[in-house]
């Protein structure tokens, strides 16, 4: 099982860190969800997207480190980093996007 979460994990790091270098590093902020909308409504702005981008990558970073421990070690190691990196990639995202929203 530790073989399967570690791959799963290097999986979601590659996904984390593609999407994440296209937002933060190339500026391509369309690839977040209501992005657009929401900028032109006034209730995010590029801060708001150079966020959720840099949170993709520290995210990818993450996942790859531990995917490829995972893949070294035992079965309630891998399960254990893959829950917590899960729960901390989530509260990073949804303090992101309560914090990153303006107000009006």
């Amino acid at each position: 099982m530790h073989i399967a979460l570690g791959i799963i994990m290097i999986l979601i790091a590659l996904v984390l860190g593609f999407f994440g270098y296209m937002i933060a590093m190339r500026g391509k902020y369309a690839l977040i969800t209501n992005y657009v909308m929401e900028r032109h409504a006034g209730k995010v702005d590029s801060a708001y997207a150079q966020r959720v981008g840099w949170i993709e990558l520290f995210g990818a970073v993450y996942f790859l480190l531990f995917g490829i421990l995972a893949l070294c070690l035992s079965d309630p190691f891998a399960l254990a980093v893959f829950i917590i990196g899960i729960v901390l990639f989530a509260a990073a995202a949804i303090l992101n996007f309560l914090l990153g929203k303006r107000m009006n």
